[in-house]
C-alpha cells in the first residue's frame, strides 16, 4: 500500500518538473527565434557588401594595404573626400595612379610607403581613378569620385 502512494506522488513530481522544463525551453525557443530575426553585425556587413558602395559625403576614408591587397579594392566617395592609405603589410608598397603595376603618365598620386607608413590624398574631381602598387602588380584599387 505504501508503494501505491509513492507512485502517484512521483508521477506528479515528474509532470511538474517536465512542465517547468517545457516553459524554459519555449522561452529559450522564443528568444532564439527573436535572435534569428534580428540581423547580426556580420549579416548586416554581408548585406552591405552586396549592395552598392556607399558614398561618403566629403570627409575622410581609409584604405589599408594588407596581405598584398588594397582593402577595400573598390571605393565610392564624394568629391572632396580625403583618402588615407595605410601600409599595414610587412613589405613596402606604392600608391600610384595606374593599373597592374604600371603608372599612368603624370599620376595624381605616386607615393612609396614603407611598413606602417601612410599618405593621404584628397580627390576633388569626379571620375574613376585606378590605383596600383608598382612593386606588386596584382594590387589594384578603383576609386569612384561622385
Amino acid at each position: 500500500m505504501n508503494g501505491s502512494r509513492i507512485l502517484p506522488a512521483l508521477l506528479i513530481a515528474i509532470v511538474l518538473v517536465l512542465s517547468a522544463c517545457g516553459t524554459t525551453t519555449s522561452s529559450s525557443a522564443e528568444a532564439s527565434e527573436a535572435d534569428s530575426t534580428a540581423a547580426t553585425p556580420s549579416e548586416s556587413a554581408a548585406a552591405s557588401e552586396t549592395s552598392e558602395p556607399s558614398v561618403a559625403a566629403g570627409g575622410e576614408e581609409t584604405v589599408r594595404l594588407s596581405q598584398f591587397a588594397f582593402d577595400p579594392e573598390e571605393l565610392t566617395i564624394a568629391a572632396g573626400t580625403e583618402v588615407s592609405f595605410v601600409n599595414a603589410d610587412s613589405a613596402a608598397h606604392t600608391v600610384t595612379e595606374g593599373t597592374d603595376g604600371t603608372a599612368v603618365d603624370d599620376p595624381i598620386i605616386d607615393e612609396e610607403l614603407e611598413q606602417n607608413g601612410s599618405t593621404s590624398f584628397t580627390f576633388d574631381e569626379p571620375g574613376t581613378y585606378e590605383i596600383t602598387c608598382l612593386f606588386h602588380p596584382s594590387m589594384n584599387l578603383t576609386i569612384t569620385v561622385e
